[in-house]
């Protein structure tokens, strides 16, 4: 029995150390979301670390629940060629310049499925607002996914609606406007 738990381990060990490259070479962003999403907070605080790295979240990230994909991916489908499209700021920091600095991420289980993680975040620069905001979480697939977002305070310049009710009032005014 002891041989078979030493040689067991000692598999285990060699394993590790022989991963594919091809992961370690993966946007920050996505190894962040497919790895690291062991609880709600470590989903979150994984993804203020890659936000670091990466000057743009991308609408097909896998860090989205899929609601929230679909309704990006129709945002998409509807930004006339030409025009910024629906994010105009980095997601997760909420910001185009600056340095991300997550000062707390408490977590709460709503659900089965389901949890909030209430965030405050600052930014390494003096002068910026400190932004506080609650990201809404699904269990999809066994990783967490963001399904909304809500903002309780961000700072006099950047009062908004939730996320999906952001998206949805998008869509609705971009069906609105003629081809271009």
């Amino acid at each position: 029995m002891r041989t078979i738990l030493m040689l067991t381990a000692a598999s285990l060990a060699l394993a590790a150390c022989t991963q594919p490259t091809e992961k370690a070479e993966a946007a920050p962003a996505m190894v962040a979301t497919t790895q690291a999403a062991t609880t709600p907070e470590v989903f979150i605080r994984s993804l203020y670390e890659a936000s670091e790295d990466n000057a743009e979240m991308v609408e097909e990230s896998p860090m989205w629940s899929a609601r929230t994909r679909a309704l990006l991916a129709e945002t998409v489908r509807l930004t006339q060629e030409g025009d910024q499209g629906f994010f105009d700021a980095q997601p997760i920091c909420d910001c185009q310049d600056g340095t991300p600095v997550l000062q707390s991420a408490t977590a709460t289980s709503t659900g089965p499925t389901t949890a909030d993680v209430v965030s405050v975040q600052g930014f390494a620069e003096p002068g910026n607002a400190v932004h506080h905001k609650t990201y809404k979480l699904v269990l999809e697939d066994g990783q967490w996914r963001i399904d909304d977002i809500t903002y309780q305070d961000m700072g006099d310049e950047f009062e908004r609606e939730p996320l999906v009710q952001q998206l949805n009032a998008w869509i609705a005014e971009a069906r609105t406007q003629p081809p271009a």
